[in-house]
């Protein structure tokens, strides 16, 4: 009953047509970054990501400007005036320049404040990582749009 089970997942897995979006070949550009302003820390992921998923033999080349921006609000405190829970807002705002066009990413997250001052900063440090991968993934799905046009 199992490897019959096992044979059908099998089956169904390798039908689907499912094809990992860097995998694919058709991701075969050089985001070269010219300018990048805003939250440090946030740039340098943002400038990793784009180093991964560019080819640099690619012909298909985007000129990119960036400008970033990371607030921290405060959003509750306690009794004793202490905030409680925060909400983390990241905008991305990236010019093509190769294309003439602008397009913005807002992404708001809210947390907890941990009572350990180096745990919150590692875990905000590890949203930002995140926010900067989601980011570059609906930047190069957005191009591969514009170049299939």
């Amino acid at each position: 009953m199992k490897k019959i089970f096992l044979l059908i997942i099998i089956i169904f897995i390798y039908s689907c047509g499912y094809s990992p979006l860097y995998l694919a070949g058709k991701n075969d550009m050089l985001l070269n970054l010219k300018k990048i302003e805003g939250d440090f820390e946030l740039n340098n992921y943002i400038k990793n990501n784009f180093k991964i998923a560019s080819d640099i033999n690619s012909a298909n080349i985007f000129d990119i400007n960036a400008e970033t921006k990371f607030e921290k609000i405060i959003l509750t405190k306690d009794a004793t005036g202490n905030a409680t829970d925060y909400r983390l807002d990241f905008t991305v705002k990236f010019i093509i320049l190769s294309e003439n066009k602008e397009v913005s990413y807002k992404e708001s997250f809210k947390i907890k404040k941990n009572d350990q001052k180096f745990e919150q900063s590692n875990y905000e440090r590890e949203i930002k990582k995140n926010f900067s991968e989601i980011v570059k993934d609906k930047l190069v799905l957005y191009l591969l749009n514009l170049d299939d046009n």
